[in-house]
């Protein structure tokens, strides 16, 4: 449930959302982002209907839709204008949207439809990318949506939509659209942050430390906001960029890895507890048709077939995927995961990622283990029978992130 993908647009249910509903099912994930740009008339009424058909479509395919409600700054330039609105006219908005698609709502219920729903509510995809908003005009929105959506259910959770330009123009002010919002983060009304964060060999390589990770956009973002509460980090886009110095796709897979486990452990102020909700590698679907090479994972469309990150993506979910963390220590670089199935050890072996990087990683062991395998980017690398207490895999190469599953034996 902390895995997605996107997009899942309202105006295009059945054959154009085949690809991407083949590449969720072909990962493993089971969260969409489902935007629409057409959810309210033109004197800003919402009209949730609208979203129905595809609502109905991510039931039949096991997917749990993420709304997001789009509006672009160019949009108040249009003949006639189309104003962001007023904080009452997103209030209506989170009213209507969440009373209709929440787990029980009218949506549900019309559809006798039992434990689904949509529980996460966003608006506004990068506003820092044209940055036109007025400011002011963009945080009542926001916070006449968190209302509106908590007046329904005060359990539901309200995000922005994702920002660009820590990662792109590293601003952690984002173009001043995160003070704006600084209030509702500090008073509860919003959950947490969504950061897009595409790792680039040029603007931001992580390969140069964790100063070019989405922690430390996360942490910098924070600190612009005087954010001291704890908030919860969301990422509905990263993606390694295969382009200069990593366009090969052994090195851009390679790299995901490393993206992959840095998304899914951003950890809160105390350093150690995990922050993340969910993060959605950006673009499953695409083979390059849509955006170009960069960051599509997909080498066809119909039937779909996954590109090296998405294989990537797909090994570690199943690895991982029902797993929850047990330790983060960003410091020594490890991770460790405890599920049904097992346990997880992962460790950053790049610089500026551990304080020990090596061709060496001792495991500690569970007292049951019998087996420990090594897992790299390219899947399964060896397997070893262990008696408990500990185990050392030599002969690693630097500058890549491990893995280590130890499957707990069947009875």
């Amino acid at each position: 449930m902390r895995i997605g993908g996107g997009n899942l647009v309202t105006h295009t249910p059945g054959a154009p959302s085949a690809p991407m509903y083949a590449a969720l099912r072909g990962v493993g994930a089971t969260l969409g982002r489902m935007d629409s740009y057409g959810w309210r008339t033109l004197d800003r009424k919402p009209t949730p209907t609208d979203f129905d058909a595809a609502m109905r479509e991510a039931y039949e395919h096991g997917i749990t839709p993420v709304i997001l409600l789009e509006y672009e700054g160019s949009y108040q330039f249009l003949d006639p204008p189309q104003p962001i609105g007023s904080y009452e006219d997103w209030f209506a908005a989170g009213v209507a949207y969440a009373k209709r698609f929440q787990p029980g709502g009218d949506w549900a219920k019309a559809n006798h439809v039992t434990g689904w729903g949509v529980t996460i509510f966003t608006a506004i995809n990068e506003p820092d990318v044209q940055a036109t908003i007025p400011r002011d005009d963009y945080r009542r929105a926001l916070e006449g949506l968190a209302d509106g959506v908590h007046r329904v259910d005060p359990n539901l959770k309200v995000v922005p939509g994702g920002f660009a330009t820590c990662n792109s123009q590293g601003d952690a002010t984002l173009r001043g659209y995160g003070p704006a919002i600084a209030p509702l983060l500090k008073d509860g009304r919003l959950d947490g942050i969504d950061l897009h964060t595409y790792y680039n060999f040029r603007w931001y390589p992580l390969t140069k430390g964790r100063q070019f990770s989405a922690q430390g956009c996360f942490d910098r973002v924070k600190k612009a906001m005087s954010v001291e509460r704890d908030i919860n980090f969301y990422a509905t886009e990263y993606n390694i960029s295969k382009s200069e110095g990593w366009a090969r796709a052994d090195i851009a897979a390679r790299l995901f890895l490393t993206a992959f486990w840095d998304e899914m452990s951003v950890v809160h102020a105390d350093g150690r507890s995990s922050a993340t909700v969910f993060a959605m590698p950006w673009n499953l679907a695409d083979t390059g048709k849509i955006e170009g090479p960069s960051y599509a994972m997909a080498t066809a469309a119909d039937p779909w077939r996954p590109e090296a990150r998405a294989i990537v993506l797909r090994n570690a979910l199943q690895l991982a995927g029902s797993m929850h963390f047990t330790s983060i220590d960003h410091q020594k670089g490890l991770l460790t995961l405890e599920g049904p199935s097992g346990q997880l050890f992962v460790w950053h072996d790049l610089e500026g990622w551990t304080d020990a990087p090596g061709s060496a990683w001792t495991i500690r062991l569970p007292s049951w283990a019998v087996t420990a395998e090594l897992w790299g980017w390219d899947g399964r690398r060896r397997s070893v029978s262990v008696t408990g207490g500990a185990h050392r895999f030599a002969e690693l190469q630097p500058g890549e992130t491990y893995m280590a599953y130890v499957p707990r034996p069947k009875p």
